[in-house]
């Protein structure tokens, strides 16, 4: 087994094995001298010879303190708090009278140090001040030795004196293993790892060994193009609700009030405008609502119900519903798709983006992708609508889901859906319920309506095991290449 490994080695991994022997350990310097390689060989070989179990290595990160020419400077002719000390060592001496240089930076530190202090205009040395002018202060010390506290190297660093630079040094060792197949290592000459044309026209190959190939040895990784992963699987969620008989539906980034809001049945001048934060557009500010006839039953139902049975919200403005916005929910894109006239029974899904002003963080962020629904057809019930959302969280492979009553101005009953995250718990995932009469009615639907809106992003964030939202739009392309391909 020993001679079979040793066959299979190449000869830079022998050199290697055989300085190591000789020099006991080291790093690729010292193994240099003794196997004549160049250091980035000495690596490779080595990282093989590793593999095999054969040598094992150890880093160590040193600090070195590399002086500025500041810093050079403070160490030759010394601290400019010191100078400055030493000034008004004898008696104080008022701010105008001291001339060093660096006053500026000699102050501040020869205060904040408390070797000075003010007194009737003046400034005078502290009993502290004057001692240490007789000793050597931990930063002097530091800037010859190079040796000090974590707290001393960042003073010395923030002080711009000295950078600090980390030395990371590899160390090479055989292990028992390595150890014992270098006596046969030393018993093998020179082998040929690859026949050239010269090889054989010389005839060269007949007196060397050929090395033998090694088939186990890993190979370079190979990293293919492919989708990241978050529109893989958004593309794969798409595919899913076509398959169920989804239609997809589209809408405007840049929404109308009137759309985002009124058709919603949410009131103008009511707190539950403000369920949802927006953001308004500068120029234009305004735009132009063309389905008149919906505007106007919608205006109707704001102002006292129309025919819907409800009484409604007492008013209605039409200036405030042709305000221009970045579309907050996808819900907007719902009430397009039931305005144009569809007949039932239908399916409409939308996966696409909205914008609320939030605080980034785990969970959070104020670009988001919703999954937008709606099912219209006869004799829908609210059973239907769970039985909806709970296959829509089997199909990313969330098995524990739960659901709590909710509020949404534009549906009733409403629910809210959660889902568990391994390491985030329960999460909220989105909101349903089924539609009011006062948002279907003035959109020209008489029948019941499923929706909802879910968070397509965390969705993802529990499909493929992050634990941050912020992950589903990384660039890190170690994250990148090994994401699972199908």
């Amino acid at each position: 087994m020993t001679k079979e490994i040793v066959k299979k080695l190449h000869p830079q991994e022998k050199k290697i094995l055989l300085a190591l022997k000789k020099i006991d350990s080291g790093n690729a310097k010292k193994i240099s001298k003794s196997s004549h390689l160049s250091e980035d060989s000495i690596h490779k070989a080595a990282h093989w010879a590793e593999l095999k179990g054969l040598v094992k290595h150890k880093k160590t990160v040193e600090k070195r303190i590399m002086l500025t020419e500041e810093g050079k400077k403070y160490l030759k002719e010394g601290l400019p708090e010191k100078k400055l000390v030493e000034k008004v060592y004898e008696k104080p001496l008022p701010l105008s009278d001291i001339k060093i240089p660096n006053m500026n930076i000699a102050l501040a530190w020869a205060k904040k140090m408390g070797w000075v202090s003010f007194h009737e205009g003046k400034i005078e040395a502290t009993p502290e001040g004057k001692k240490a002018l007789k000793e050597q202060t931990p930063i002097e010390k530091l800037m010859k030795t190079g040796s000090g506290t974590e707290h001393e190297l960042k003073d010395l660093e923030k002080r711009n004196l000295a950078k600090i630079k980390e030395i990371k040094t590899i160390t090479y060792k055989l292990t028992g293993k390595g150890e014992d197949i270098v006596p046969y290592i030393s018993k093998t000459g020179e082998e040929l790892g690859q026949l050239t044309v010269q090889d054989i026209k010389s005839g060269k190959w007949k007196k060397k060994k050929l090395r033998a190939y090694d088939v186990s040895t890993p190979v370079p990784t190979i990293y293919p193009a492919k989708l990241h992963p978050y529109t893989k699987f958004l593309n794969n969620m798409k595919k899913k609700l076509i398959t169920l008989g989804f239609q997809e539906m589209k809408g405007p980034f840049v929404e109308l009030a009137f759309w985002n809001f009124d058709a919603l049945f949410m009131p103008q001048d009511h707190p539950a405008r403000g369920i949802h934060d927006i953001y308004e557009l500068k120029n234009p500010t305004t735009g132009t609502i063309s389905n008149k006839r919906v505007m106007k039953r919608v205006e109707m139902t704001h102002k006292n119900g129309w025919i819907t049975g409800s009484k409604g919200w007492g008013n209605w403005d039409q200036k405030n519903a042709t305000g221009l916005v970045l579309r907050s929910q996808t819900t907007a894109v719902s009430a397009r798709t039931l305005a144009s006239g569809i007949k039932p029974p239908e399916k409409f899904f939308t996966i696409s983006r909205n914008f609320r002003p939030d605080v980034i963080d785990a969970k959070h962020l104020i670009e988001f992708n919703h999954c937008e629904g709606i099912v219209i057809a006869e004799r829908l019930t609210f059973r239907h609508l769970l039985g909806y959302l709970e296959k829509f969280a089997s199909m990313v492979g969330i098995e524990r889901v739960r659901f709590k009553p909710g509020y949404f101005p534009f549906t009733e009953p409403s629910v809210e859906m959660f889902g568990n995250h391994p390491k985030l718990g329960w999460i909220e995932l989105g909101g349903a319920g089924m539609f009011r009469p006062e948002v279907t009615r003035p959109l020209g639907v008489d029948y019941p309506v499923l929706a909802w809106g879910l968070g397509i992003d965390r969705l993802a964030m529990i499909s493929l095991g992050l634990d941050d939202i912020r992950k589903l739009f990384s660039s890190d392309l170690d994250f990148l290449r090994e994401s699972k391909m199908l």
